[in-house]
């Protein structure tokens, strides 16, 4: 990985793109890759001033905001040579960026398969790039040998079209290579690039453990509301509040138990809490705004909207009908649904996974790939573990009331909770007890 990271500022730098300034989303990506110290290099213009000064004054930036060096091109005086000459790094490599520039997160992982030999630099470009090779698209990797000479070049020109190769020192190796397939990397300068770097962005959201139905329904649909939402400046905790309050709401329509149309409305609310459960998720990933307080507070509000919404299900049902069976089916859930949520705790606090509970399922579902000899039930779990991906049983919901099946949904929730809570239970101990040999 790239020691330090060059970004020559532009126009367009400061372009909002999905909630963030170009800039700011450059920086934030090459520092949570490993990067370092930080040169941002431009013009000395107010508008450029003010957009430094953002972005080292923004709360993910500061705790590392003295490694962000600014310095104006065609103006160096003698006290910016000096404190310059400070910073340079003649060891390792470096990465160089367009300031306009938008690029998976994922890439700067790719890079390091890149090691340029001493004093080399090489520039990237897109399989479909038609640059030819006397230009620069906008990032290269290089050795550190010649990052003195070239931040001195660099300072000391004008701003111009081909400012970079101008800058390169004559000594300079000059190699150039294709952007790592599966990758893109984006110079935004105009609005087609302006919509096809949003597109690019919105797919990084994605979460690769996605089941058919996230896949091909829940998440076109949150991440065209997270577009929006971005807009807004809307934060992902407000958002994780405001579906659980939704999930609320839809609980609250199956306690009535007013009949089908009551039971329909609770459904949709559930199914609708199921889609927008991934626009806080999204927004964090999208702005850099994850945390581990917030992934436990999604997954605690995450579990109390099944528990009450379940419950009141079948508190609905009992009022409907005045049968007391589904008060028994109601104590039958809240059981397991306590004894599940408290074998999970133990198996995440001891196993290592921390907050991403979705890595428990995706571990009962490719067991018999990694484990030959498996039991008749570890093999039937491992195929019906794509059951308990909520955009797969909040569907089956949706459905179930759509269709007027409340009693029989009753049933399937309790008894199927308390099956999975069983083998749930013996998974946990068996690999507790495999963990501590």
């Amino acid at each position: 990985m790239p020691d330090n990271t060059i970004i020559l500022l532009r126009p367009g730098s400061g372009q909002n793109i999905l909630g963030l300034p170009l800039l700011l989303r450059a920086i934030i990506a090459c520092r949570q890759a490993g990067l370092g110290t930080f040169y941002l290099i431009g013009s000395g213009s107010e508008e450029e001033l003010r957009l430094v000064e953002r972005v080292k004054k923004d709360r993910r930036v500061l705790p590392f905001s003295s490694d962000l060096h600014y310095f104006q091109a065609g103006s160096l005086s003698t006290e910016d040579k000096i404190k310059s000459q400070e910073l340079y790094d003649w060891s390792g490599s470096f990465l160089l960026l367009d300031g306009e520039a938008i690029f998976d997160p994922l890439l700067l992982e790719d890079l390091n398969f890149f090691e340029p030999q001493e004093r080399e630099i090489i520039l990237f470009k897109s399989p479909a790039d038609s640059i030819p090779d006397s230009t620069w698209s906008g990032l290269a990797v290089g050795s550190g040998k010649i990052l003195p000479e070239l931040l001195a070049g660099l300072l000391s020109i004008k701003e111009g079209e081909n400012d970079l190769l101008r800058a390169l020192p004559p000594t300079a190796l000059v190699s150039y290579q294709i952007v790592p397939a599966g990758h893109f990397f984006l110079k935004v300068n105009s609005r087609q690039t302006e919509k096809e770097a949003t597109r690019l962005l919105l797919n990084t959201a994605r979460k690769p453990q996605d089941g058919f139905i996230a896949k091909h329904i829940n998440r076109p649909i949150s991440l065209f509301f997270s577009q929006r939402l971005l807009r807004l400046g809307a934060s992902p905790s407000l958002l994780s509040f405001l579906n659980f309050l939704l999930g609320l709401v839809g609980a609250w329509l199956a306690a009535m138990g007013g009949g089908n149309w009551s039971f329909f409305l609770a459904g949709l609310c559930f199914e609708l809490a199921s889609i927008f459960d991934g626009c806080d998720g999204e927004v964090a990933r999208l702005t850099y705004t994850t945390s581990d307080k917030g992934a436990l507070s999604d997954v605690i509000l995450d579990a109390s909207s099944y528990v009450i919404f379940f419950s009141c299900l079948d508190l609905g049902l009992y009022r409907l009908r005045q049968d007391s069976s589904y008060l028994i089916l109601m104590f039958i859930f809240l059981l397991s649904a306590v004894w599940y949520y408290y074998n999970l705790a133990r198996y995440t606090r001891n196993s290592g996974i921390g907050k991403k509970i979705f890595l428990v399922a995706k571990e009962i579902e490719v067991r018999p790939e990694k484990e030959k000899k498996l039991s008749f039930i570890d093999k039937v779990a491992a195929k019906l573990a794509f059951t308990v991906r909520r955009d797969f049983f909040a569907t089956l919901v949706f459905v179930l009331l759509a269709l007027k099946q409340a009693p029989i949904l009753a049933y399937i929730i309790s008894f199927g909770w308390l099956a999975e809570s069983v083998y749930f239970h013996f998974y946990v101990q068996k690999k507790l007890v495999e963990q501590s040999a």
